[in-house]
């Protein structure tokens, strides 16, 4: 049902231009304790911290509902604005589609279309990237806006803990400059540190593995050939770097 209404949406207006996964971690957070109204003690150690978030979270399915509902509607009142006409930080979104999905254990996480004003179908859009220079250096620079596919891995720039590794705040009287410089830091550190493909392959790469050719491949493509700079093909695909 869900599908056809998806192909509703599609066949009615343009084609989606953005996949989004939301994927709150409900073990860490601790609104969900505040929800299912559990205080840790001041003088609590940190491991018994962490296993009062685990009880709390794997025995509290409605807590945990309701902090899930509540980070979801925060990004997209806040952050997306979808259907509000007020631009987001994916610019002006007029539509979305979520499917709320769960893992093993049952935490609940979200697969979401979004649909764009203005947004161009595939097939338009990629004869005007082959054809005029300039729309495709313009698409490519809003690419790189929002997408980075590369980190800084020079060990002295990731800092362990401390001062220097505390997220950067929007209330600091910093210039945007500044505030900018500082959440490329902390970004930088947190891909470092979590979005890093492991140099040996996981069961999770293999997910989704088929019997016949190719069944060995990794599902992430990794490892994946360095693109020392963005460009597009004779396809009308654009590449980043």
């Amino acid at each position: 049902m869900m599908r056809a209404e998806i192909k509703g949406l599609i066949v009615r207006g343009a084609i989606p231009a953005i996949w989004v996964t939301i994927n709150p971690s409900d073990l860490r957070n601790p609104l969900v304790l505040i929800l299912a109204g559990i205080k840790i003690p001041a003088d609590a150690l940190p491991a018994a911290g962490a296993a009062i978030r685990y009880a709390t979270t794997t025995s509290n399915p409605v807590a945990v509902a309701q902090f899930f509902n509540h980070i979801c509607k925060a990004i997209f009142d806040g952050l997306i604005q979808s259907g509000t006409g007020r631009i987001g930080i994916l610019g002006q979104v007029a539509n979305h589609y979520g499917v709320v999905e769960t893992n093993g254990r049952g935490m609940l996480h979200l697969h979401v279309l979004i649909w764009l004003m203005g947004n161009l179908a595939f097939s338009t859009l990629r004869e005007r990237i082959l054809q005029d220079g300039a729309f495709a250096q313009r698409v490519i620079h809003y690419l790189e806006s929002i997408i980075i596919q590369s980190i800084n891995s020079d060990n002295d720039s990731i800092p362990e803990s401390g001062p220097a590794n505390i997220p950067p705040s929007s209330k600091d009287p910093g210039s945007d400059d500044e505030f900018h410089q500082k959440l490329m830091a902390d970004s930088n550190t947190v891909a470092c540190k979590a979005q890093m493909h492991f140099s040996n392959h996981t069961a999770t790469c293999f997910k989704y593995r088929q019997k016949g050719q190719g069944k060995a491949a990794c599902r992430f493509g990794m490892p994946r050939d360095l693109q020392p700079h963005s460009e597009v093909d004779k396809l009308g695909v654009i590449h980043l770097a």
